[in-house]
């Protein structure tokens, strides 16, 4: 199982692998949303946070 997570970063949003590895940034939330999405495979965990850092939304897959 990997977590993939949607994290603000400065002014742009960061998808990180659960060991911490950067997987994108993007400068918007919903492309970011979609990119862990596309990355998330059967039993994994997709994670959304909001722009102040609490959880929003989590998908398992």
């Amino acid at each position: 199982m990997t977590e993939y997570k949607v994290l603000p970063s400065g002014n742009q949003w960061r998808v990180e692998k659960g060991n911490g590895s950067v997987v994108s940034n993007h400068r918007k939330k919903a492309p970011a949303v979609s990119s862990a999405k596309s990355q998330a495979g059967s039993g994994d965990v997709v994670i959304i946070r909001r722009s102040d850092g609490t959880i929003q939304d989590r998908h398992e897959y």
